[in-house]
């Protein structure tokens, strides 16, 4: 059955500006400024995209959270940035800009409109992975090296599943053991974390299926590529708990 609520805030602070500085292969380096604010934070990478915007959603409380995000911990996500400094002035993105805004968080994932303010192009997305589709489509121009590998990513789902899986999670050790089977291995202080993930299913222009973390023997269902990346990411973050996990050879 469908939510519905009413929201208090201003049309302006539903909207994020994302000021592209680097572009390749993804979003290296940026600037997401929120609603009219002036100044901005420094988002180096997708993953501290999803935790800056999380971070607002969480404070807004809006768009609500349908579904609680999972993680190998238990309870909520944690949406905390990797950084906390601000103060970026306003400026345009040195390769491109592009104003974000996310309606709904529904089916564990970002449902809104990604538009170039540039060309007034608009995209409407109903996933968070749909969403980097559409910033690939926007960044890669026609004829390039990078538009034709966009174009070969985004041949089906499971093709944008491992394209875009690569480029937020910048793992270094990826493999494929399986048509249907992933595996992710990141090196840390505290020893190897290994994950094998297994899509299962494709829908809401997003994936569903089940992650596997080695090294603490524990498996979950993932309901979203934004929840995948969400429980990666959490888990490679716990550097404190990877200190008491015994490694598995």
């Amino acid at each position: 059955m469908a939510i519905s609520y009413k929201s208090n805030l201003h049309d302006s602070e539903r909207l994020f500006v994302l000021a592209i500085d680097q572009y390749e292969d993804g979003l290296k380096k940026g600037v997401l400024y929120h609603g009219k604010g002036q100044e901005g934070f420094r988002v180096d990478g997708y993953l501290e995209l999803v935790r800056r915007m999380e971070a607002f959603f969480q404070q807004m409380q809006f768009p609500r959270l349908i579904m609680d995000q999972r993680t190998f911990r238990g309870g909520k996500g944690n949406p905390v940035p990797d950084r906390e400094e601000r103060g970026l002035a306003r400026r345009p993105g040195q390769a491109g800009t592009f104003t974000i805004r996310v309606n709904q968080r529904q089916n564990a994932s970002w449902q809104g409109i990604l538009q170039n303010p540039s060309t007034g192009e608009m995209h409407r997305f109903c996933s968070f992975l749909e969403l980097l589709c559409c910033l690939d489509e926007e960044m890669c121009k026609p004829g390039s090296n990078e538009a034709e590998t966009a174009k070969e990513g985004q041949g089906t789902l499971q093709q944008r599943v491992e394209r875009y899986l690569q480029q937020v999670m910048k793992c270094n050790e990826t493999m494929k053991i399986l048509p249907d089977t992933l595996v992710y291995r990141f090196r840390g202080a505290g020893g190897n974390r290994t994950f094998m993930v297994r899509p299962m299913f494709y829908e809401h222009g997003t994936c569903q299926g089940v992650l596997y973390w080695k090294e603490s023997k524990k498996q979950k269902n993932f309901r979203s590529f934004l929840e995948l990346v969400g429980m990666m990411s959490d888990a490679v973050r716990q550097e404190c708990d990877w200190a008491e996990q015994e490694e598995v050879v």
